[in-house]
Formats: C-alpha cells, sequence, structure tokens
C-alpha cells in the first residue's frame, strides 16, 4: 500500500491551507461587505432616502449655499443641513405617494414671509428652503397624521459618520455617534 509518504501529506496540507486561506478571505470580505460606509457603502453618499440617494457634493453645495447667507460669526450645523436634506426627500415622496403637488410660488410665498427669505437669494440656499418649505406645504395638504406616518414609513440610511437617526423621526441626535471606536482617555 502506497499512501504517496511525505510528499503526498505536504501537498494535502497545502491544499487545506489554500481552501482555509481562501474561506477566511472571503469571510473577511463579506464582513467588509455587510459593515460597508452605510448608505451604501460609499463616501460620497451622505444617506438613502428610499431609492433616493443623497450626495456628499449636495450636502457640500446646500452648506455652503446657506453659509453664504449667513454672517461671518455665524455658522450652520451639518447634521442640520443633512435632516432638512432628508426631510425634503421625505416630504417629496409624500407628496408623490399622496397626488399632492407643491409650486415654486407656493414655496416661495411660505419662504418670503419667514427668516429663510435670504436662501432664495443663493441657488444652493433655495433648495434649503425649499425642502423646508415642502415638508410644511405636504403635511398641510395631506394633513399631520399621514404627514408623519409616512415620515416613519419611509426608510432612512444614513451614513455613520454623521451620526445616529432617530428611526421615528428621521432627524440626527446630536452627541451621539454610530462609531465603533472609543475615545482615548486624556
Amino acid at each position: 500500500m502506497v499512501d504517496g509518504g511525505k510528499h503526498g501529506r505536504t501537498k494535502r496540507l497545502s491544499r487545506m491551507r489554500r481552501r482555509w486561506s481562501a474561506a477566511v478571505l472571503l469571510m473577511l470580505l463579506l464582513a467588509l461587505f455587510a459593515s460597508g460606509c452605510a448608505a451604501g457603502g460609499s463616501p460620497s453618499t451622505v444617506a438613502y432616502v428610499g431609492d433616493t440617494q443623497i450626495t456628499q457634493r449636495q450636502l457640500d453645495d446646500a452648506l455652503s449655499g446657506v453659509q453664504s447667507t449667513l454672517g461671518p460669526d455665524q455658522q450652520v450645523s451639518p447634521s442640520a443641513v443633512v435632516s432638512v436634506l432628508i426631510h425634503g426627500v421625505i416630504a417629496q415622496q409624500i407628496a408623490a405617494e399622496q397626488g399632492v403637488t407643491v409650486t415654486d410660488a407656493q414655496r416661495n410665498a411660505l419662504v418670503n414671509g419667514s427668516n429663510l427669505a435670504p436662501l432664495l437669494s443663493v441657488p444652493a440656499a433655495k433648495t434649503v428652503a425649499y425642502d423646508i418649505a415642502d415638508q410644511q406645504l405636504v403635511a398641510r395638504q395631506v394633513g399631520p397624521e399621514v404627514y408623519l406616518k409616512g415620515v416613519q414609513d419611509i426608510p432612512v440610511e444614513l451614513n455613520p459618520r454623521f451620526g445616529v437617526l432617530d428611526p421615528a423621526q428621521k432627524t440626527i441626535i446630536d452627541g451621539q455617534s454610530s462609531s465603533l471606536s472609543v475615545p482615548a482617555s486624556t
């Protein structure tokens, strides 16, 4: 009886190591894919609201636009703008589901009568003003109960680098992080 001797065992061990390495590599790739960078695994994605993507570029433009309307000692919170962008998309989706139309004239009338009026003169800031207006206008037309149910029903996936999202209200919870790292003590 011939078993291949030492050479045969070495080949089997080598094959087992390759299979083990391939299995470990596959598990690492699956873990990496599953954890991702959230929001589709893309760092250029701020959030997904239903099937609608909010990009880093959209956020940067909105932040820059709003900031340009503020005084030199004022600043806008990125998390506040992210929440507005998310709720703007939610309002648009609820409006579409409910057959509601919101016009620019309605948006302008609402915003012009508020402290947000300066946002209308800056194109990048105007989108933020319109997102805020859409929330109010759609909620008025469909009723608060229908609107709040729509907010709760529409799935939102926030990139964890922007914080933690309240699942019911779809707003960023200040002071919380979804990071797995722990700050070093000083």
